[in-house]
């Protein structure tokens, strides 16, 4: 089994040449109408897709629905071998939610970029949703975003209304070939975050952001190199009513805090005011947050942590010294910029991207 730090959405990227254009691979899996029980999966081309799906859909979303973490109230948890212990009745939402989601798994060089939705099989059963899942590499995030995110829903909504399972190959293998165009024609973004576009956190919501950064991210600060650093989630306000927006604006500030070498997964509801960040390998429970709501699981900025004053003081001064977008000048662990300029650069250009992809001697570092 592949190391997860080590090499997941890191193996194609060290393949490719400097200079090298975009490469582009499409993915469909899950259920469907046109096949009676799980689709077939179409275009799982490189390792970190297939990866991706154990984490997301064979660990995330089947573990969640055997352990019975998703039932609503009324009904009780089937039993199962597993591990894993299902949320209280009392934690869910009374009103139900369903698969419309937007994914983002980000490391500098290689991107998973797709849409969950809701969906059915042949035999109209409802539990489980539709993937098209993007493996997008060597293409700066910001590009990514404005030019394939809506090419990837548009072929997500048409592969979920084919109606045979031919119908649904040949829409994947068209937007793969319009995805590798657009990615290849798309240009760089300097300044790749639009005016007007960050989250309204008051400085209590940051001062409890700055918190949990120092005691539940600290080991995966820039430069830190744990053995086997725990899985964290947080839920995040949002940032912009539009979901691949929200995933811009927060890929970029974590970029601002954490080690650029670390795997991101972003999750954004299509209709939510939050956003979900799992950073690290994750397991089945960090998979919960897909269909649970504010009640039950509310933003980091909504629960009452009790703040350390230092915790406080460098909250003052982060928000001092942030941009116009909100994004502070340095990260949390270190005391001198430009951390932001770096996610700015990684983010908007490929010249930032190659410099993070391939840094001199740190491959060799990192891994020997």
């Amino acid at each position: 089994m592949p190391d997860f730090p080590k090499d997941f959405l890191h193996q194609e990227i060290t393949a490719l040449s400097r200079g090298a254009p975009p490469v582009v691979h499409l993915a469909a899996f899950g259920k469907h109408p046109a096949w009676n029980d799980h689709m077939e999966d179409i275009g799982l081309n490189t390792l970190t897709l297939l990866e991706a799906k154990r984490y997301i859909y064979l660990q995330g979303i089947s573990g969640n629905i055997d352990s019975g973490a998703w039932n609503p109230p009324s009904s009780p948890a089937p039993s199962s071998d597993s591990a894993i212990q299902p949320f209280s009745p009392s934690a869910l939402s009374s009103a139900a939610l369903s698969f419309n989601h937007w994914l983002l798994w980000q490391r500098p060089g290689e991107i998973l970029l797709g849409r969950l939705l809701a969906s059915t099989d042949g035999k109209g059963r409802t539990r489980y949703p539709f993937v098209v899942l993007a493996h997008i590499i060597n293409l700066p995030l910001a590009a990514a975003l404005e030019t394939c995110a809506p090419l990837i829903d548009e072929a997500a909504r048409q592969a979920r209304e084919a109606t045979t399972p031919d119908a649904v190959r040949q829409v994947i293998a068209q937007a793969r070939a319009r995805l590798s165009a657009t990615a290849e024609a798309s240009s760089d973004s300097p300044n790749p975050l639009p005016p007007g576009l960050r989250p309204a956190i008051d400085p209590t919501g940051w001062a409890r952001i700055y918190h949990v950064i120092e005691s539940q991210l600290h080991q995966y600060g820039p430069g830190a190199r744990p053995e086997h650093p725990s899985c964290r989630h947080l839920r995040l306000p949002s940032a912009s009513p539009r979901a691949v927006q929200n995933l811009l604006w927060w890929a970029t500030y974590w970029l601002t805090q954490l080690d650029t070498q670390i795997p991101l997964l972003l999750i954004a509801p299509e209709t939510a005011a939050w956003l979900d960040l799992i950073v690290g390998e994750p397991a089945s429970q960090h998979f919960r947050c897909l269909l649970v709501d504010s009640a039950a699981l509310p933003t980091v900025t909504d629960t009452p942590y009790s703040v350390p004053s230092h915790i406080e003081q460098v909250t003052n001064e982060l928000l001092l010294n942030a941009d116009e977008s909100s994004l502070p000048a340095r990260s949390l662990f270190h005391l001198k910029p430009p951390t932001r300029d770096t996610a700015l650069a990684i983010i908007g250009t490929r010249d930032g991207l190659t410099k993070a992809t391939r840094p001199p001697g740190l491959l060799k570092k990192l891994f020997g």
